[in-house]
């Protein structure tokens, strides 16, 4: 079972967890965040993207949202479950072989871009998830050792059901084990405790499928149509994509440790063990599953970022066999790699002059993935004091709302715009292109007056606001451009609009 950590692991701990607060104190909430925080204002058993964990996740280490305002906090739960994450990886490489193979382990998960920046800096479903993904990863061993004990089984029903609660690719835990015990131990069919661990997991995922039921099964409308939208249209740069997404998320010295790995475990060079077949029965399939989808739909690479955890544990194996010292070459590269990675994000993020995407003044910034996370705040600070000003002089309404017909530049809006001079943000658009604002909007129309509104459309994210709300209001005028500003160059604008003449249509489910 548990016992204390190496003096090393917890210098890796501390060391990791530095770099990753700074980080997080050091940029803006991405697109995908600050979207995940407007669950968190309403909490719901499922949203219409993801499981409620994150919006929990997001309450729990906001405390209840009273340190909303800081994007630390926000991103807090990622950065505490990484190190939670840690120390299980480091368990498991120790009890299947040696302390040195979770020492190995350890290093191999910080070093993973999917797993150490992705889901352990940034706020995601994946954050809660891989608490629950490495929790379920470490439960197998213990079920594997003691399959005639019940607690183990009992730990992995619910930790695989909070795991999908957090993100439903968890269900691949079930799928890789159901794959190991039909082909590799059959004899677990007679044990009731498989079945008390499977109706356990399907309790606590009972939620998801009451949502969806209650609402037209909207989650699976979208994300079927996401992922089988070129049946008859193979799509060979998704699938291009998908590929080196995997390769670059994993990292890719992690992915050149663990391919070495599988090729020695198929030359039958690593050691036999039934948690490493196990693994791979969970890994394998869920990576060829997602490399098939972007063939023919929309995927996105860090959806197989899980199952490149799931062989961690192998290539720590393989390192470790080798009686190499404590920083194997391949692994000090995967760490220097990850460092430079993230200290250059962060610098470029901060302080590259202007912006790195298109010039032009209409689309000023856009293909600039930097500007996610940078000039939202000075934005948000600038339409404050437009909002102010137009408020004392009398010419918007108190409270006026702000609209948006996506989700995305919505929730950025929402908590650098909206939020700190305290106005709601109405989404104004096509379902499929709202999401979750399809729900906010119950909420938020209830005690606010739609006659008059803004409209923020920022450079990069541009579009044409006469003729995106033409059809809600009867006119639309712009009242100005606020400018934002990197190391002393423009990057960004925010063209204000007024929308006056409500007709009263507002987007349903």
């Amino acid at each position: 079972m548990f016992s204390a950590l190496p003096k090393r692991v917890y210098g890796l701990i501390i060391i990791a967890t530095l770099f990753r607060l700074f980080a997080a104190s050091f940029s803006e909430l991405g697109n995908d965040e600050v979207y995940y925080w407007t669950y968190a204002q309403h909490l719901q058993w499922n949203y219409f993207d993801h499981p409620p964990m994150v919006a929990f996740w997001i309450r729990l280490f906001t405390v209840n949202l009273t340190l909303e305002k800081f994007e630390l906090f926000i991103r807090l739960g990622s950065i505490i479950g990484c190190i939670i994450s840690t120390v299980l990886i480091f368990n498991i490489g120790k009890n299947i072989y040696s302390e040195q193979t979770g020492w190995f382990a350890a290093c191999l998960y910080n070093a993973s871009i999917y797993a150490s920046i992705m889901a352990g800096i940034f706020i995601l479903p994946d954050s809660p998830q891989m608490i629950f993904w490495t929790g379920s990863l470490y439960l197998l061993i213990q079920i594997i050792k003691y399959p005639d004990k019940w607690l183990p089984w009992i730990l992995f029903g619910i930790c695989t059901g909070l795991c999908i609660m957090s993100k439903v690719h968890g269900v691949f835990l079930w799928l890789g084990f159901g794959l190991y015990i039909l082909f590799r131990k059959p004899k677990y069919l007679k044990n009731p405790r498989l079945y008390a661990s499977v109706l356990l997991t399907s309790l606590i995922i009972s939620p998801i499928l009451i949502w969806n039921i209650s609402n037209n099964f909207i989650t699976y409308r979208f994300h079927s149509a996401r992922v089988v939208s070129n049946v008859f249209h193979p799509n060979y740069f998704g699938l291009a994509r998908e590929v080196y997404g995997q390769f670059l998320y994993s990292n890719p010295f992690n992915v050149l440790v663990i391919a070495s790995a599988l090729i020695a475990w198929g030359k039958r060079k690593i050691i036999h063990s039934d948690s490493l077949a196990l693994y791979n029965f969970i890994s394998i399939p869920m990576i060829s599953i997602f490399i098939v989808m972007s063939f023919f739909g929309d995927t996105l690479p860090h959806w197989s970022g899980p199952a490149y955890i799931a062989l961690i544990p192998l290539a720590a194996v393989n390192l470790a066999q080798k009686s190499i010292p404590i920083f194997p070459r391949q692994i000090k590269w995967a760490l220097i790699f990850i460092i430079i990675l993230l200290l250059v994000s962060v610098l470029l993020n901060n302080y590259y002059p202007g912006t790195m995407g298109t010039k032009n003044s209409k689309d000023l910034g856009s293909m600039d993935a930097s500007l996610d996370t940078y000039g939202w705040k000075q934005g948000g600070k600038l339409f404050g004091q437009l909002y102010q000003s137009e408020q004392q002089k009398g010419i918007m309404p108190k409270g006026a709302p702000v609209v948006c017909y996506n989700w995305f530049p919505a929730a950025h809006e929402d908590y650098y715009f909206c939020r700190p001079v305290n106005i709601k943000l109405v989404g104004l658009g096509p379902p499929f292109n709202l999401h979750h604002y399809l729900w906010l909007n119950t909420y938020n129309l209830s005690n606010i007056n739609m006659d008059s509104a803004y409209s923020i459309v920022p450079s990069n994210e541009y579009h044409d606001a006469k003729e995106v709300y033409k059809g809600y209001y009867g006119e639309i005028d712009s009242v100005t451009t606020l400018n934002t500003y990197r190391n002393r160059k423009i990057c960004r604008t925010f063209t204000v609009y007024r929308l006056l003449h409500w007709n009263h249509k507002i987007p349903r489910i």
